[in-house]
């Protein structure tokens, strides 16, 4: 599918409204002579989703229903996202807790288990929100800790140390839950995912992010790259990694960027996630006819932009839309700052060379992320709208812009005119596809 061609011919009258955060920002399309859309082609969605949900779940992929598989006496670990992603998991819960319910298993021997990974823990009110309704229906809650006490079930053939929560792996099953979507350098969110490194230690977490880097040679592995599992060796490695305790089941959501559900994949907890992940890169990677000089890209709004970590992944998706030198404009809000303390720290090199080669030496997740960004900012303009302090987003060696309209007269300065531009409303979910 290519970008739809919109002609700057509206004379402003109706500006095109870009998610950031909870609101939006107007875009003049009259600034531009040509300004170019990428987006997907809207997915069907089901006329019922409780009566779609209840399908999916009763003929799963590549495994027997979960009421097939649970003994009454058993103790049921339910892995769910955390307030970084929306994975419509309060819709989830209902028809998956009527699972366990059929197999005789009484709620308070079901636990939530929410799936922070190195993230921060959730307030009683995040958990409330991520977990809807259920939360109040008899069942148990935790949430993962990467720095709290885990077992070791053992270590990948790449020497990675496989450390799970200990209170997780005390139930007798797990059930993963979560949502597909792109992943910067895992392929595909969701799925294995949401138990490493989810639900790992943080060395565990942190040896598979490692992955990411050539082994040979300096740089990214090649095949560590959006919307590729074949050969990734960072989805091997936690493939791998997830076989040492595998889960007894996954229920995955597909949503659109407005979060409105349009498939889910229900069964084993690489089948059917894989199997996920293909349909979903049916629908949002995006084929475009050539690279562009200006994008402007939206993260998708909350909480895709939640924090500066999370709004990175949408920044690369639109680099990958863009000409060598070109210039980026994103829109994410970030209220929750760069996500981690230990992210800006990183730009304390002078290039990407030095910080890779300090990550070697010494890896953190985060500071992998931030490496991943200065790459960028060294190859391209970057202007941020954000609410991050001006000083700090200097130091990321991009551009500080107070309002889109600032943002795009940078743009201006910078390039001398405005070229066709590339929009990419809901970067945070669309892959574009240059054709070679």
């Amino acid at each position: 599918m290519n970008p739809s061609r919109r002609p700057s011919d509206s004379g402003g009258k109706h500006p095109f409204l870009l998610n950031y955060g909870r609101s939006r920002l107007p875009l003049q399309e009259n600034l531009f002579r040509i300004m170019h859309l990428l987006s997907a082609r809207p997915p069907l969605l089901p006329p019922s989703e409780e009566k779609f949900l209840q399908q999916r779940i009763a003929r799963p992929i590549g495994s027997l229903p979960l009421r097939q598989m649970l003994k009454p006496g058993d103790s049921v670990a339910v892995a769910i996202s955390d307030v970084t992603r929306y994975s419509a998991t309060e819709k989830i819960l209902t028809p998956l807790l009527g699972e366990t319910d059929a197999a005789g298993i009484p709620r308070k021997r079901v636990t939530l288990f929410v799936a922070r990974g190195m993230h921060r823990a959730l307030s009683p009110e995040e958990l409330r929100t991520v977990a809807g309704p259920e939360i109040s229906s008899g069942v148990r809650v935790e949430q993962s800790d990467p720095d709290g006490e885990t077992v070791h079930v053992g270590t990948t053939s790449r020497g990675t140390p496989v450390l799970l929560c200990r209170s997780l792996m005390e139930h007798d099953r797990i059930v993963l839950t979560g949502t597909i979507s792109f992943h910067y350098f895992a392929g595909f969110g969701g799925g294995r995912k949401t138990l490493v490194p989810g639900c790992a230690g943080r060395e565990t977490a942190e040896a598979t992010h490692y992955r990411i880097f050539r082994t040979e040679g300096p740089g990214k592995h090649p095949l560590a790259r959006p919307g590729i599992l074949a050969g990734n060796p960072v989805h091997q490695d936690i493939i791998e990694a997830v076989s040492m305790a595998p889960p007894a089941f996954l229920v995955n959501t597909l949503l659109t960027p407005e979060k409105n559900l349009f498939d889910t994949v229900a069964g084993h907890w690489q089948k059917a996630h894989e199997e996920g992940c293909a349909r979903y890169a049916k629908i949002y990677r995006v084929r475009i006819p050539r690279k562009y000089p200006l994008v402007i890209a939206s993260a998708g709004g909350f909480p895709k932009d939640i924090n500066f970590i999370q709004s990175h992944k949408a920044m690369d998706h639109a680099f990958l839309a863009m000409e060598p030198g070109g210039v980026m404009i994103l829109l994410a809000e970030c209220p929750d700052g760069f996500g981690s303390p230990e992210f800006l720290p990183w730009f304390r090199f002078g290039n990407p060379e030095e910080m890779e080669k300090e990550l070697r030496a010494d890896y953190q997740i985060y500071g992998q992320t931030a490496h991943a960004a200065f790459v960028k900012a060294k190859a391209c303009r970057i202007i941020l709208v954000s609410s991050l302090r001006p000083e700090d987003v200097e130091r990321m060696g991009m551009t500080p812009a107070a309002s889109l309209q600032a943002a795009v007269e940078e743009a201006r300065r910078h390039l001398g005119e405005l070229p066709p531009a590339l929009v990419m409303p809901d970067a945070g979910y669309v892959l574009p596809d240059p054709q070679r």
